[in-house]
């Protein structure tokens, strides 16, 4: 194998639910998984003189906000 192919056996998906319960698990294990509406990992970063853009945009998928980061 290629150091850069990886398997669908190799990889896990963490999250935190809306619940604040982090989980980890197969890809396979989560198609009941809302991601939309799990919290983000991490905040959008905000600090004087960043050379990139964030904020928040409508979804009409997910019925709501989602973040972005450019």
């Amino acid at each position: 194998m290629d150091a850069c192919e990886v398997s669908a056996e190799d990889v896990d998906l963490e999250y935190v639910n809306a619940g604040g319960v982090r989980g980890r698990e197969a890809p396979e294990c989560l198609w009941s998984v809302r991601f939309e509406s799990v919290r983000p990992e991490r905040r959008l970063p905000a600090f004087r003189g960043q050379g990139n853009r964030y904020g928040w945009c409508w979804s009409a998928t997910c019925g709501g906000h989602v973040g972005y980061e450019s």
